[in-house]
């Protein structure tokens, strides 16, 4: 690697690593959060070169103490998203007096035409709870069938990627759609009873901060303070799991926040990243998420086979305890 090179990688990698903290909502500010961990092991790399390969001056010994410091910022917030970190929400390990709750996450691609694919899956796993988004008037059609299989349905079907389809096997004791920040971007809030509790469940999927959806962060903020104010309002009368494509990575500033003000906890932490998005690349992002109150149990988390969308499912079974 030439010299011209390497000082223009790590000065890349530097401005990736540091922009965030100035908490700017400006997208290409947020988007460098989103490589959080490949950021972590790039410095890693930039350390060591500039520590024992480049020879020493005030100015390369200010880089290399950039560098393994932005490691250090780095690792702090990807640690929590491996095995080597305590768990959250702790593993169940009897199924004695407790119900099973499983759920399938899938953002569907409003034009990808797979429907067969998505219908096998929901055969093989038989979710509790199936939420599809992006679901548009072609997806709503094709999957029709699986109306027999459930006892309740919550829609909107729109055709510019934000529709949302909500199937449970339970029935709905409430079901809402809301547009809790903009006319264009629709959540879900429904209960539904089970083992003695009532469970509240809150579908997301805000505008990611990208060219062309949004140039800011601000609709998907506003989202989850929205969504935290709701829970915190039905708190103390239900146990609660939000859930959805929330276009933000699970070692954000604003998924951090989200969890502090509602208390909820994430399967993730402790078990690894499960990285949904996009299958069609090496370099992948957690941005399929689930949060859920700390009494409910983790029975299994898997990301699904990739079923043509540009996101893998991802499958959760959760073991709910009598109060």
């Amino acid at each position: 690697m030439e010299i011209n090179l390497f000082v223009v990688v790590t000065i890349f990698s530097l401005i990736g690593t540091y922009l965030p903290l100035t908490r700017s909502k400006k997208w290409w500010v947020v988007g460098q959060t989103y490589f959080r961990q490949w950021y972590f092991f790039l410095n890693v790399f930039l350390f060591v070169v500039w520590l024992f390969y480049v020879p020493f001056t005030l100015a390369s010994a200010a880089v290399t103490i950039l560098c393994g410091l932005g490691a250090w910022l780095c690792f702090i917030d990807i640690i929590p998203f491996t095995r080597f970190y305590s768990k959250e929400i702790n593993d169940n390990t009897s199924l004695k007096d407790k119900e099973v709750l499983s759920i399938l996450i899938y953002n569907v691609r409003e034009d990808n035409d797979k429907y067969d694919k998505l219908l096998e899956l929901q055969k093989q796993v038989d979710p509790s709870i199936l939420l599809l988004m992006e679901t548009n008037n072609e997806w709503a059609s094709a999957v029709t069938s699986l109306e027999s299989s459930y006892a309740d349905l919550i829609s909107e079907i729109r055709n510019d990627t934000y529709g949302l389809m909500m199937f449970s096997k339970i029935k709905y004791q409430k079901s809402d759609i809301n547009y809790m920040t903009s006319k264009d971007v629709p959540s879900a809030d429904v209960k539904i009873s089970l083992n003695g509790h009532t469970i509240q469940l809150i579908a997301l999927h805000p505008k990611p901060p990208i060219p062309g959806e949004a140039k800011t962060s601000r609709q998907k903020d506003q989202e989850f303070k929205a969504a935290s104010k709701s829970l915190r309002n039905s708190k103390g009368n239900c146990l609660q799991i939000v859930l959805g494509d929330l276009n933000d990575v699970v070692w954000s500033r604003a998924s951090k926040l989200f969890k502090k003000e509602t208390g909820l906890k994430d399967p993730r932490v402790g078990r690894g990243t499960f990285s949904t998005f996009p299958t069609y690349a090496p370099v992948r992002f957690p941005i399929d998420q689930i949060f859920c109150s700390p009494l409910i149990e983790l029975i299994e988390l898997k990301r699904m086979p990739n079923i043509g969308s540009d996101h893998y499912p991802i499958y959760v079974s959760l073991a709910i305890p009598k109060p």
